[in-house]
C-alpha cells in the first residue's frame, strides 16, 4: 500500500509543478526601470585608467596586468561586436574594474539588481565589473562578461532615448558574448515542468525581479536569438535590431528578419527546447531512492547466497580434513608393522 501511495503522491507533484507554473508565469512583474545618473563615478583614490581604442579600464593601480588585458581584448571585441549588430560604437566606453564589493555597489550611477554581477549603463556608456578575485566561483573568463557588458552598452545607445526589448538585448549580449552554452538548454528543459520557458512577447519588457525567474527568461532570450541564428543564419540578429529600431514590434520585426509568421516561428522555438527536456532533477532524487529500496530489498538475497557459499566451503574443509586424518593413520600403521622382507 505504502508504494502505491509515493506513486502516487509522486504522480500528482508532477502534475501540480505543471499547473503551478503556467499560473506563476502569468504572474511574473518586470524589474523597474534602472535609475541612471548623469555624471561619470570618480574613480577611488589608489586607481589608474588604461586607455584603448574604443574604451578606458579603470580599476586599481595593483592590477594593471588585468587593466591591460581588457583594453586590449575590448579593443579588439568591439568592432566585431558592432559589425555583428549592426550599429555604430559611439563614443568612448568607460570600464570600471571594482576591487571590493562596496567599491562596486558604491560606484553605481544608480539602483542595480543585488544579483547583478556586472552592469551597465547605456547613456552614460559605462560598465562594471567586479574584479576576478571577488567574483564568485566561475570558470567565465572577465572578458567574456565585459563583451556582455559592451553588446548593452552599444546596443542601448542605437536604440536611445528608447530601450531595446530586453529579449534582442539579452539574447544577443549572452549570444555574441558565448554565453549560450548547455547551461541555457539545461535551464530551459528544467522548465517543462513549469509550463516551458516565458513567451517571447512577455519578454519584451524588463526582465522579471525575482532572480530564478529572471534567470530563466536569460536562458529563453539567449535561446530564442540561437534558434534565430542557426535557422536563418547569423545576418538574422542586425535585421532584427533594424527592424526593432524601426518600431515595428517583436513579432513585426521577426517577420521582417525571418520572413517566417510569428506562429510558425514560436511554435518552432518551442518544439526545440521541449524536445531536449531532461528527466527532472526532483524525479531523478526520486529514481534514486527506489534504487536504494530495490538494493534494501535484494540484500537478503545477497547475505543468503554468501551464507550458502560459506557453509558449502566449511564443509569442503572438513572433508579435506577428514581425508588427511586418513592418510596420516595409513602412513603410522605403515610403519608400525613387522618388516615383510626376510634379513640376510
Amino acid at each position: 500500500m505504502g508504494v502505491v501511495l509515493r506513486c502516487w503522491i509522486l504522480v500528482w507533484s508532477l502534475l501540480a509543478l505543471g499547473s503551478l507554473g503556467e499560473a506563476s508565469a502569468q504572474e511574473w512583474r518586470s524589474a523597474p526601470a534602472p535609475e541612471e545618473g548623469t555624471e561619470l563615478p570618480l574613480p577611488p583614490g589608489g586607481w589608474t585608467t588604461v586607455e584603448g581604442t574604443y574604451l578606458r579600464i579603470h580599476g586599481d593601480e595593483d592590477r594593471t596586468d588585468l587593466l591591460l588585458r581588457l583594453a586590449r581584448h575590448g579593443s579588439e571585441a568591439l568592432p566585431h561586436l558592432a559589425e555583428q549588430l549592426g550599429v555604430p560604437i559611439g563614443k568612448t566606453i568607460h570600464v570600471y574594474v571594482a576591487s571590493t564589493e562596496e567599491q562596486f555597489r558604491t560606484l553605481q550611477p544608480g539602483r542595480s539588481p543585488t544579483w547583478a554581477d556586472a552592469t551597465a549603463w547605456p547613456r552614460l556608456g559605462v560598465v562594471f565589473l567586479r574584479d576576478t578575485k571577488i567574483r564568485p566561483a566561475t570558470d567565465e573568463p572577465l572578458e567574456q562578461v565585459l563583451d556582455h557588458e559592451l553588446v548593452h552598452v552599444i546596443l542601448g545607445r542605437a536604440f536611445a532615448p528608447r530601450v531595446p526589448p530586453a529579449w534582442l538585448q539579452e539574447g544577443a549580449a549572452q549570444v555574441l558574448a558565448g554565453q549560450a552554452g548547455p547551461e541555457v538548454a539545461r535551464i530551459l528543459s528544467s522548465s517543462s515542468l513549469t509550463g516551458g520557458p516565458m513567451g517571447i512577447e512577455s519578454l519584451e519588457r524588463r526582465f522579471p525581479t525575482d532572480p530564478l525567474r529572471a534567470r530563466l527568461a536569460y536562458a529563453a532570450s539567449a535561446d530564442f536569438v540561437q534558434y534565430l541564428q542557426a535557422e536563418h543564419g547569423d545576418a538574422v540578429l542586425p535585421e532584427l535590431v533594424g527592424a526593432s529600431l524601426d518600431g515595428v514590434g517583436v513579432w513585426g520585426a521577426i517577420h521582417q528578419a525571418t520572413g517566417a509568421s510569428p506562429s510558425e516561428v514560436e511554435s518552432s522555438w518551442s518544439r526545440r527546447w521541449k524536445s531536449r527536456a531532461l528527466v527532472p532533477a526532483s524525479l531523478m532524487a526520486e529514481l534514486g531512492e527506489w534504487v536504494f529500496v530495490l538494493g534494501a530489498l535484494l540484500l537478503p538475497f545477497g547475505w543468503v547466497a554468501r551464507r550458502r557459499r560459506f557453509h558449502r566451503r566449511l564443509q569442503e574443509m572438513e572433508e579435506e580434513e577428514a581425508l588427511v586424518d586418513r592418510l596420516v593413520a595409513e602412513l603410522r600403521s605403515s610403519r608400525l608393522a613387522p618388516d615383510r622382507f626376510p634379513s640376510n
